[in-house]
Order: C-alpha cells, then structure tokens, then sequence
C-alpha cells in the first residue's frame, strides 16, 4: 500500500548526539531508547521507582503485587531476587537509577530513579496513553489477522 500523504515522513526528525558527540539519527535515537528499555522487568522498576525511592525488598514486593493486581498479564511469575539485581545492576549502569546503602545494623538499600530515569519515564507516557487509546483496534487487527490464518491453513 503506498502512502498517499505528502507529508514528511516521521522518522525524518532532526539528528541528536549519539555515542562521543556523533550525529544519531531519528531511527538510532529509538533503537537507543528501545535498549534502554529491553528487559523484562525494566519498566517495572521505572513505574514503582516513580514516586519515591524504595528499599531493595520493598521494589521487588512492590513490582509483584503490582503485577499480582493486573493478574500477571505481562510477566509469568514473580521478579525473582536475581533477575532483579541483575536489572537494577544495567539499570545502574544506564545511568537511569541510584544505589545508596545505609550504614546501619541492616545496611538497607535504596534504589532511586536518576533525573535521566526520571525523563525516560516520562517519555514513555505518549507511549502509553497510545496504547491506551488503540487498544481495541490492535486487539482487532490480531483476531482478523488469526482469523485470516486460519482460513489459509484450510
């Protein structure tokens, strides 16, 4: 299907900085932020880290019960304790959240989101409110598609 638009494409969007100040294109900028954001429980760290820090065990209680409530219909089982720490390690690395260890008898840790997680979050909002707003025409265009399927395999 060609595009009758003589609108200027989307992804023609203005360079930004890459990686040691090069030029990054519109398309590279997404595959940047999609990196950012690979990894099963990276928005969930991003979404319960929102509002405030959280000790380690009270982010992972938090992110299960969140998914407990939605009825686990993004993840399977519950964030285990190592897939956790290895997200929250990239996450570090990433520059997206803080680790700061209390000196007590516990040595609590908290993890914060960075002013950097902070836009990447916020970003994702349009994102959401997409989905959000196009649900039941994606889960439209999947059941024809099934539908379409099914009928070839006939």
């Amino acid at each position: 299907m060609a595009l009758t638009s003589s609108a200027a494409p989307i992804v023609s969007g203005e360079a930004g900085t890459g990686v040691g100040g090069s030029a990054m294109s519109y398309r590279e900028g997404i595959y940047e932020a999609m990196a950012l954001l690979n990894g099963e429980w990276v928005v969930a760290v991003l979404a319960s880290l929102a509002t405030r820090p959280l000790k380690y065990m009270e982010l992972r209680e938090e992110i299960n019960l969140a998914e407990e409530r939605r009825g686990w219909s993004s993840h399977a089982r519950p964030v285990s304790q190592k897939v956790l720490s290895a997200t929250l390690r990239r996450m570090r690395r990433d520059g997206l959240v803080t680790r700061s260890e209390e000196k007590a008898s516990f040595n609590p840790v908290w993890y914060e989101l960075t002013p950097l997680g902070q836009t990447l979050l916020m970003s994702l909002r349009p994102v959401a409110k997409w989905a959000q707003g196009n649900r039941a025409e994606v889960e439209a265009a999947r059941a024809r598609y099934e539908d379409e399927e099914l009928a070839e395999r006939s």
